[in-house]
Order: structure tokens, then C-alpha cells, then sequence
């Protein structure tokens, strides 16, 4: 599920976490908080409805705790062995690509300029199996998560002279995280490499907010990056539940047919 389907399975506030209880002014944090269970959820939801009466005030009341609770039942009410939270699995497509990196863009064009970005990347020789973006990138509309992995190919040597080291070191870590989550095998080495990078990213993401580009990181879809280890031990390499395969299915089942 992408980020708005994990809150609404989830009961969970929009701009928290789906999987612990980091409040929205503190996702910025460098370490998960305390994970949030099942029957803690509808604990907070049956108190609401205790609370409310016969009122209408069940939705406010339970999002005092960050939980979207309503009337209503969820739907894995009935499954006492199961933990929904604990079942959200990472999203490459949409927590990487389509965000994280999506972040990270608009950023670098902050510091360094949308026009000058567009030149270095115009003037990159053509290399096989990488996308040549003979008009850069500014000018892009409806970016595929295709179009974001071959951006992320090539925008670390456009960074080079322009942007501080700090800044290089920022990018770089979180280029190699988005990489080394895709491995399709994993042990305990490869995932010390994942954590090690987003340690680096941690340490160094202050440049952003000391040029200007960021007031905080308080983003879901970063702070979603502190699960990815855990959750990759608990169900296997990302490829196994990345939503891009699916997003294909949308094309061939759902546009071509309507």
C-alpha cells in the first residue's frame, strides 16, 4: 500500500507513522518510537466511543492519541493473531522513488539552481542502459518511478563543484540506502550497510536546513526509512511486496478496460 492506504488501514492520523508512535512534530527523530499493536488501536477507538456517548465526536476524540477511529468496525477486528501495524511493508516505488528521492530533487535544485542542475544533466555523454534527459529534468511532468531511478543514475556526479561536501555526503547516503534496500538478498552485513547509510544521513541532513532548502524533516516517507531493516528481516527482501509490479496491473486491468 502507498502512504494514505497504510493511514486508512491502519487507523492511523495522516502525517504519522502507520507503524509506531511518533507524533508529526517528531518523525524528524533518528530512532523509531514505541510501535504501535493492534489492540492498542481499537483500545484507543473503544475508549473514544466510550467517551462520545451517543455523539458524533469519535473521530476527534480518538485522534487526541493519532488514531483515526470512527463508528465504524476495522476490518481486522476479527483477526486477534494478526498485528495490521506490524503487516505495513515497506514501498519502494512510492517511499523511495516517488518520495524520499522526490525530496532530495527538489532540494538539490533549491541550493544549486533548477537551470544550473538542467545543464549538467544535459551535458552527461550517453551512456547504455542510462536515460539521456537531453532537456534536464525541470521541465518534467508526471515523473514515472522509471524516470526517478534513471535521475538517480546520474545525480550525484552533477553535484560535484556546486554543492558542499556535506551535501554530497547527505545525497550519497541516502542514494546508496535507496540501493542497498533493493538488494535481492540480504544478511546481517548488507543490512549493517543500510543502517550505516542512514546513520551518515542523519549526521549530515543539517546542510539542507542551514541552506535554506528544509525547516524540518519531519516527512512520513523518511521517517518511514528507520522500519526498512526490521521490517526486511521480519518479511524478506523489498522485491517480494514492492508496489510497482501492481501500479502495471492498473494499466492492463483498470485504464485499458474503463
Amino acid at each position: 500500500a502507498d502512504y494514505p492506504e497504510q493511514c486508512l488501514i491502519t487507523c492511523t492520523k495522516y502525517g504519522t507513522c502507520p507503524k509506531c508512535r511518533r507524533t508529526a512534530e517528531d518523525l524528524e527523530l533518528t530512532t523509531p518510537g514505541e510501535m504501535r499493536k493492534q489492540k492498542w488501536t481499537y483500545g484507543v477507538i473503544k475508549n473514544a466511543r466510550a467517551r462520545s456517548g451517543k455523539g458524533s465526536r469519535v473521530h476527534t476524540i480518538s485522534m487526541e492519541s493519532d488514531v483515526a477511529g470512527g463508528k465504524y468496525e476495522p476490518f481486522w477486528v476479527g483477526f486477534p493473531l494478526l498485528d495490521i501495524h506490524r503487516s505495513v511493508a515497506p514501498d519502494v516505488l512510492h517511499q523511495l522513488y516517488q518520495g524520499v528521492l522526490k525530496h532530495l530533487i527538489s532540494w538539490v535544485q533549491e541550493v544549486m539552481e533548477e537551470d544550473e542542475l538542467d545543464n549538467r544533466i544535459r551535458s552527461l555523454a550517453p551512456a547504455c542502459g542510462v536515460r539521456h534527459f537531453e532537456n534536464g529534468i525541470s521541465g518534467l511532468s508526471q515523473v514515472t518511478g522509471t524516470e526517478r531511478k534513471h535521475i538517480a543514475r546520474i545525480l550525484l556526479s552533477c553535484l560535484v563543484g556546486k554543492i558542499d561536501s556535506k551535501g554530497i555526503i547527505a545525497c550519497r547516503s541516502l542514494l546508496h540506502f535507496i540501493h542497498l534496500a533493493q538488494y535481492p538478498s540480504h544478511d546481517e552485513e548488507t543490512l549493517g550497510y543500510m543502517q550505516s547509510e542512514l546513520d551518515t544521513w542523519h549526521a549530515y541532513r543539517s546542510y539542507f536546513i542551514q541552506e535554506g532548502a528544509r525547516d524540518d524533516f519531519n516527512i512520513p516517507k523518511f521517517h518511514s526509512l528507520l522500519h526498512y531493516i526490521d521490517s526486511i528481516r521480519w518479511f524478506g527482501t523489498t522485491d517480494n511486496y514492492n508496489t510497482e509490479m501492481f501500479e502495471r496491473l492498473h494499466i492492463d486491468f483498470a485504464k485499458e478496460g474503463w
